[in-house]
């Protein structure tokens, strides 16, 4: 009898109803992310063999476009990272970090590495991360799923950062492959050890670039990984590479000049053998015709030095090596192109690694409409019109676009038909000193605010996964504009709405720290300017809190919920729509504490409000009503609920659609309250029923599609078709573990369930270890007197007493 014990998290309506999606925008959304059920066929991954055979014999994806055209020397360093992987044993994957100083080389280093290897092997998969931010690696890691396994394009990002992994440490189709994940952080270190890393395949190489030897012993495990401190090239190989890049003959020309090749040498040396700083110099020497001499009495010049002395976070070898190379192509196309200087401009406070011209285009067209209400002007009168006329000119920004790239201030790719834009991020730090003065850097950021979020603005329903792939292109200027945003102590409305939306974005994702993170700093920045009472401070208040829902930190939740209900109460009155959703908030988390009464009281009250304020049939009434049966249910009230129930989905039916997400949280929800009354036969044809039409409309590894096979598979244990549930609910546990963590609420449901479905074949040790665990875990999380806590300790000390007795 200990299956009737078991939680089944199927009560997607009995989430967090009243969701507070951030801004002045709101959901009465009927449901909320309740854990990833996710369902395998019972191994680590749910992704076949044949699926590898419809892929070519090996996947070249690299950032070609950055690759310096005039790459030279670094043989024993590419010889190192060799030696570095031929080193490996065992069933880890070989790594290798690249660490320096910026504008060392390292990425170029990293590129020319790969591009050999996928070179050298017929058999090669080489990819490349970006790993300067969080959104960043999750992005780009994400994409080795829509590259190694086709057909998995509908899935949220969180299962795809999983399934990569997965994939890459899978030894049995004999795959080689080359990960290089460029420019790793503090922040995205923790990251990739926690989430990204393969932890098997012996045929993987890990390839690492980091700026600091810190970070750099981070991403190493063990004696066999290898840690290269990049420094300049030495005299011999920077003098080649700055005649390469200028059409010189070099020092191993057989037509070398004794004087030029003096000139190069002084060059160099004026740079510290930076490599950032000599490709400049060559695309200078190259394009604008000069002569070394010329080149060098411009370094030496007064106004190079002069330009010393403007503020920054630069060693004084990077300052002075940044500063003396790319002064003379700033004074260039300031006398001569003034769209170009424009358009940099705007580069200043995007993120510098991957600028999409689409954004700023789609963005440019809200400066008009907004005006100097949003863009304060007085120390940039003319800044507005030359932007949006710039932008309303294909001509005049293609000629913007080609003098930039001539003078190598910044590399333009283009992908399909996007074209986007990387510019060093010392380069940046050069060229906002530079271009923009002082008084008028606070409103080319607020510009450029405006450009970025109305244009982010313009994509749509945020939350829905088809948009979560451009959604992903704005999250890295967001975060790069708030970080200026509070070194100028600026306040505004228009990017703490983005950040709101950025952190849904993240939850929606699964990835809930770093959600909780940026809706704590907007909450924070919110209270700040508007008040603690403000209603945009107490949507910030509502979105953190549900962000701690997700992540099973219900008293962190419940103290923010009690606090906006009373204010809201207080301030708005307590038959307005915040209001009300204030309180099935808190009934929900007093839900998932076991704290029944309370539940039902606040949902009864919300119902009979919103009955009397809406209609009976409006989504916010049936959404109330299914809440209550939620909260019946999990009393086991099983008649009660069911009740609800039936009306709840024959009404969304007729009203939203049968195929609505909604319609379909009802469908799960009445086959849950079947299944506690052993109605069977009536479950699964209902769960059949939803997984199916989730499989048609969101694909068949979506995590509600997922959820649903989850939710067939206990029902057919029940049927005691065991051999199948336990194949899925191994897969489930597997899964949650990775995404949401393994102390997350769903994931002990997942290791509850699969106690008993072991205990149910008589593997009475493996389930007693397991309830064992899951107990612990419980006590830790929920509290010790959490009802899911007791029933663990009520049926571990049932099981332990059978086991002992004789």
């Amino acid at each position: 009898m200990g299956d009737i014990t078991r939680t089944i998290d199927m009560r997607a309506d009995g989430t967090q109803a009243g969701t507070v999606f951030g801004g002045r925008f709101h959901s009465d959304g009927g449901s909320q992310f309740m854990g990833n059920s996710f369902s395998t066929n019972g191994a680590p991954i749910y992704f076949d063999s044949s699926s590898d055979q419809r892929l070519p014999a090996s996947i070249r994806e690299l950032p070609d476009a950055i690759l310096s055209s005039h790459f030279t020397g670094r043989v024993d360093e590419l010889q190192q990272i060799d030696r570095a992987f031929s080193a490996s044993s065992g069933d880890l994957p070989a790594r290798c970090v690249i660490h320096g100083m910026p504008g060392v080389g390292k990425t170029q280093l990293a590129l020319r590495y790969a591009t050999l290897a996928s070179e050298r092997s017929k058999n090669m998969y080489t990819f490349w991360v970006s790993a300067a931010s969080v959104e960043k690696l999750a992005r780009d890691f994400s994409k080795l799923v829509d590259l190694c396994l086709p057909g998995r394009h509908a899935l949220d990002q969180a299962t795809k950062l999983t399934l990569a992994r997965a994939w890459l440490e899978d030894p049995t189709a004999g795959k080689k492959w080359l990960l290089v994940l460029d420019n790793v952080t503090q922040e995205t270190s923790r990251m990739i050890l926690d989430e990204i890393l393969p932890r098997r395949n012996s045929e993987g190489r890990l390839l690492f670039t980091a700026r600091t030897a810190s970070i750099a012993e981070s991403c190493t495990i063990s004696s066999k990984s290898l840690t290269i401190a990049l420094q300049p090239p030495g005299l011999h190989d920077a003098v080649n590479m700055l005649a390469a890049g200028a059409g010189r003959g070099g020092k191993d020309a057989e037509d070398a000049d004794d004087a030029d090749d003096a000139n190069l040498e002084c060059l160099v040396r004026s740079v510290g053998h930076l490599p950032l700083a000599i490709d400049q110099a060559a695309s200078y020497l190259k394009e604008s015709g000069s002569s070394t001499k010329e080149l060098l009495d411009l370094y030496q010049s007064e106004e190079i030095m002069e330009v010393l002395s403007w503020e920054n976070n630069l060693s004084r070898h990077e300052e002075k090596s940044v500063v003396t190379t790319f002064m003379p192509a700033l004074n260039r196309i300031s006398q001569t192109a003034p769209d170009a200087v424009t358009l940099l401009r705007i580069f200043c406070f995007c993120d510098p690694e991957n600028i999409p011209i689409s954004i700023l285009k789609q963005g440019c067209g809200a400066l008009s409409q907004e005006g100097e209400r949003v863009i304060p002007t007085a120390s940039a009168p003319n800044a507005r019109g030359a932007v949006t006329d710039l932008f309303r000119s294909p001509i005049r920004l293609s000629k913007a676009i080609q003098e930039i790239q001539r003078l190598s201030l910044a590399v333009f790719t283009l992908e399909g038909s996007e074209r986007t834009v990387r510019v060093h991020d010392l380069v940046q730090v050069l060229l906002r000193s530079k271009l923009i003065a002082a008084a008028e850097q606070e409103e080319w950021l607020e510009m450029v605010i405006c450009i970025v979020c109305k244009a982010f603005e313009g994509i749509g329903d945020r939350r829905s996964p088809r948009n979560w792939s451009r959604c992903s292109q704005f999250i890295s200027h967001i975060e790069f504009m708030g970080a200026f945003a509070a070194q100028y102590g600026l306040h505004n409305a228009t990017l703490l709405d983005a950040n709101t939306w950025a952190a849904i974005y993240f939850r929606e994702c699964g990835l809930y720290r770093k959600a909780a993170s940026m809706h704590k700093q907007t909450w924070d920045r919110r209270k700040a300017i508007l008040g603690e009472e403000d209603p945009d401070t107490l949507y910030s208040m509502g979105n953190l809190a549900l962000t701690y829902w997700n992540q099973g930190r219900w008293k962190e939740a419940e103290e923010l919920q009690v606090q906006a209900m009373e204010t809201r109460k207080r301030v708005l009155g307590e038959e307005n729509p915040d209001t009300l959703n204030s309180m099935i908030n808190l009934a929900s988390t007093y839900r998932n504490q076991g704290r029944w009464k309370e539940a039902e009281e606040l949902e009864v009250q919300t119902m009979e409000i919103r009955k009397k304020v809406l209609d009976e049939e409006h989504p916010s009434t049936l959404t109330s009503i299914a809440n209550l049966a939620s909260t019946y249910w999990s009393q086991g009230r099983w008649k009660e609920a069911e009740k609800l129930e039936v009306q709840t989905m024959e009404t969304r039916k007729r009203v939203l659609g049968e195929e609505d997400p909604c319609t379909l949280i009802s469908i799960a929800n009445l086959a849950s309250t079947y299944w506690n009354q052993g109605r069977w036969k009536e479950a699964e044809e209902l769960q059949v029923q939803a997984m199916e039409i989730r499989k048609r409309v969101l694909g068949e590894e979506h995590p509600d599609t997922l959820t649903s096979m989850n939710n067939l598979a206990i029902t057919l244990e029940s049927q005691s078709r065991n051999e199948e549930a336990i194949s899925l609910e191994k897969g489930c546990l597997k899964l949650r573990k990775v995404v949401l963590g393994p102390k997350h609420p769903s994931t002990l449901t997942s290791m509850n369930n699969l106690a008993f479905s072991l205990k149910s074949q008589s593997r009475n040790e493996e389930a007693i270890l397991l309830m064992s665990r899951c107990l612990e875990l419980r006590k830790q999380v929920l509290g010790p007197k959490h009802p899911y806590t007791e029933k663990s300790l009520e049926v571990l000390h049932e099981w332990q007493d059978r086991e002992d007795k004789p």
